[in-house]
């Protein structure tokens, strides 16, 4: 019985000495996202080959931000924007993000959430597009799958999260908006 328990207690000390296993890198949860792209629900602007994969709440006002930064961009040089409601932030977002993906014309819908953000009182929390007043369960589960790729991202959790693969094929994702106009246009040259 001694001799077990010494030896248990090796084992366990070799354990806790072992080396801990790194935390995954934003490459490799970019990565793991990308990989779960097919999964989500989006409103695409632009199109073409280079495609940015971007994260975001209804009522958050650094996507509102991003948003508008992005806007000159869209359709250039191929550039096809894929942005993926999540409904997080507030009791609002999912009903914001359902009235987004449940209209006849979910860009347009986007465009309004975007455009009256900060000015609709009847919105809500935000302002932005009124909520849808029922929430479909296809929507439910499209918002639901939305979700859990952006929790592939660990700790980088947040929006706006930009996901997209560079012109040498490696994931990459950038956390919030961009600090400025050069940084914004450097990061969009980077991609594939």
């Amino acid at each position: 019985m001694i001799r077990r328990s010494i030896a248990a207690a090796l084992v366990a000390a070799c354990a806790a000495w072992a080396p801990a296993q790194a935390a995954p890198s934003p490459g490799q949860l970019a990565d793991a996202m990308l990989r779960q792209m097919a999964q989500t629900t989006a409103v695409t602007l632009g199109s073409g080959p280079h495609v940015v994969d971007v994260f975001f709440d209804p009522n958050c006002p650094y996507c509102h931000h991003l948003y508008e930064d992005l806007q000159p961009w869209v359709g250039k040089q191929g550039l096809q924007l894929r942005w993926i409601p999540v409904a997080v932030l507030a009791p609002s977002s999912e009903g914001k993000a359902a009235a987004m993906l449940q209209a006849a014309d979910t860009r347009k819908a986007l465009a309004r959430n975007e455009d009256d953000y900060d000015e609709n009182p009847r919105a809500g929390s935000g302002g932005g597009i009124v909520p849808a007043p029922k929430v479909a369960a296809a929507t439910r589960d499209e918002l639901a799958r939305n979700l859990k790729v952006l929790h592939a991202a660990g700790a980088y959790f947040a929006f706006p999260l930009m996901v997209w693969r560079d012109k040498s094929g490696q994931a990459q994702m950038f956390l919030g908006a961009p600090r400025d106009a050069a940084q914004l246009k450097a990061l969009l040259a980077s991609v594939r």
